[in-house]
């Protein structure tokens, strides 16, 4: 099949996605048709006055079981089976177009498909050795969902590749109920491998990267009548000769500069998100994803006060997919958490991709959050370089290069030094203004698979790490920290080989877990490195897949193989690091609480 990435460009052969699903999944019944170009009963709706409808779905999830690994860590403490974690978060995605979309006039409505069926788990198919267990709203509630909202278009998010086959086979019932509902799909999955998501599946239509501006825009072109959806950035299609379809590059990423933009300015490019459209009773949970809540009433959310992420890890999709980092300014989630408070939201997860880029800004969003009684977890993960480089200070910054001063990752950090801040007084005022739990993005202890990784080597600096961790412990700030095991990386040269994380490097990082237990830290997370759509590293290391579905996808299975180590390896050091680092106990009670066990 011939795609074309944009107008004019060269076109690219691919017979069949490289990615699908679980073969023992039910084969969609709706496949391989053009995109439809226009909502019909949108614009015959429009020309009765009334206002498109929109329905948008996050998909019922499914998590993995199956036996452990013989001779694993976990076999050895007596648990026979290994369960993907059962996770979930608030739909910020969706929040924000539904909120920009019904400023423009749509009637819209969102699902939140895990969260409003969370109690409702079944097995849904076989993979591999173990199977696929489902949980969320079923079919037939989604379909009585559909029919009773009578859309005109729909929309699906799939975030994570490990939930594509979800999002398919969600896309595939709408289509049954009625083949011309207009299917939208977006999220870093859908995102970062448009090519294979439109191939593979029902949607007409993908979203690429920001699409707060982009989704409202291609909803003004399929319901007027002579829209053209071809003007619209960031969206991609099938054609009616079957070729796929990217009509332009422009850059659909907000522009927001506080400095430079009035808070009105502001709120048109980034409206609040609207919390009135979810049903806040389903996030009442006594656990969220970081562990206990301190508040017993009341809901939690994940809410943002920063967008974006500079950094460029390979392994990570964020900078790609969600853009540059962007401050929305003070006034701005001040407004957010007023709003937040109104909605029943007691306490608060910042899923901020890099808050820590101005470690001042941080402080003073501590601050708001005190202001409006809202205890919270920083959960998007802290950066442990800034964090190094905050805590070594002036004398440390003689010793760094001329490259490494002029970095712009560092900038603010810097500055904030000069201006007198010490790692203990940032940890001080965030403790202060009631944040009690942080994610600390550790990663490794080899300097090689950071630097590989584009990561800062400042990560793998053990004796300031380890003193970080008492400064947050000492402070009353529960910390998760988080390694990544098994890199790989491409040759630097055409002369040089890949770079491959040995098992020896594996050992270190599950030793250095284990030496910062010693120093306080809450709980030790490891993840498995995987190919994520949307990364520098996705189409390299494809070659190493040995799992070529959705169920291989979720972090916590290894996707991938070496000469130097199989995916069991790699699932069995992961288990050696929960065990080793965490203790057999508090390991049983991750598996019988599906969320990490980290008590305030």
């Amino acid at each position: 099949m011939d795609l074309i990435a944009s107008e004019g460009a060269t076109r690219i052969e691919r017979d069949l996605p490289r990615f699908s699903v679980a073969p023992t999944r039910p084969a969609l019944q709706h496949l391989g048709l053009p995109s439809l170009k226009s909502s019909r009963s949108g614009i015959r709706r429009r020309a009765n006055g009334e206002a498109p409808r929109v329905l948008l779905f996050v998909p019922p999830y499914t998590r993995l079981i199956e036996p452990v690994p013989l001779g694993s860590a976990f076999a050895d403490i007596g648990i026979d089976t290994f369960e993907v974690m059962k996770r979930a978060g608030t739909p910020i995605g969706l929040l924000r177009i539904a909120t920009v979309a019904k400023r423009a006039g749509y009637d819209m409505q969102i699902v939140d498909a895990p969260f409003a069926g969370w109690s409702q788990e079944n097995t849904l198919v076989n993979v591999d050795q173990g199977h696929l267990v489902r949980y969320g709203l079923t079919d037939v509630q989604m379909r009585k969902i559909i029919e009773d909202a009578q859309p005109d278009v729909v929309g699906i998010q799939c975030n994570y590749t490990v939930q594509w086959g979800n999002a398919r086979a969600l896309a595939d019932l709408v289509k049954s109920i009625d083949p011309n509902l207009l299917l939208v799909t977006g999220g870093a999955h859908s995102s970062g491998d448009w090519q294979n998501a439109l191939l593979d599946s029902p949607f007409d239509f993908t979203l690429i990267n920001e699409a707060d501006r982009a989704f409202t825009l291609l909803l003004d072109a399929v319901t007027h009548e002579g829209g053209n959806v071809d003007a619209v950035p960031g969206i991609a299609y099938r054609s009616y000769s079957g070729q796929l379809v990217r009509p332009t590059r422009k850059s659909s990423y907000l522009s927001i500069v506080p400095a430079r933009q009035d808070l009105d300015e502001r709120l048109g490019v980034m409206p609040l998100p609207d919390f009135s459209f979810l049903n806040m009773n389903n996030y009442l949970q006594p656990y969220h994803s970081s562990g206990a809540r301190v508040r017993k009433t009341g809901a939690w959310a994940q809410i943002f006060s920063t967008i974006g992420c500079n950094v460029n890890c390979n392994f990570c999709y964020i900078p790609k997919i969600n853009g540059p980092w962007r401050a929305l300014g003070l006034d701005w989630f001040d407004l957010h958490l007023a709003d937040l408070v109104k909605q029943g939201v007691t306490e608060v997860l910042i899923e901020d991709d890099h808050l820590m880029h101005d470690p001042l800004y941080a402080m003073e969003v501590g601050k708001l959050l005190k202001k409006h009684h809202l205890p919270w977890v920083e959960e998007g993960g802290l950066s442990l370089f800034n964090l190094v480089l905050l805590h070594k200070g002036e004398r440390f910054l003689a010793e760094l290069d001329e490259q490494e001063l002029k970095s712009p990752h560092y900038r603010n950090v810097i500055a904030a030094i000069r201006g007198g801040l010490t790692a203990k007084t940032f940890i001080r005022s965030i403790a202060d203004n009631g944040c009690y739990n942080i994610y600390l993005a550790v990663e490794s202890a080899n300097e090689e698979s950071l630097v590989n990784s584009n990561k800062s080597r400042f990560n793998a600096i053990q004796q300031a790490t380890f003193e970080i961790i008492q400064m947050f412990t000492e402070c009353g700030i529960q910390v998760t920290g988080g390694f990544m095991l098994g890199f790989v990386n491409p040759p630097a040269s055409a002369a040089e080989q890949p770079f491959i994380e040995s098992l020896g490097q594996i050992g270190n990082t599950i030793d250095y877990a284990v030496s910062l237990m010693g120093a306080g830290m809450a709980y030790a997370n490891p993840f498995i490195v995987t190919p994520i759509p949307g990364t520098e590293m996705w189409a390299y290391q494809q070659q190493y897949v040995v799992r070529h579905y959705d169920n291989g996808w979720s972090h916590e299975k290894a996707t991938m193989a070496t000469e130097q180590w199989s995916a069991e390896d790699i699932e069995k050091a992961r288990m050696e690091l929960l065990v080793r680092a965490n203790g057999a106990d508090r390991v049983r009670e991750m598996v019988r609480r599906g969320t990490w066990p980290v008590d305030v």
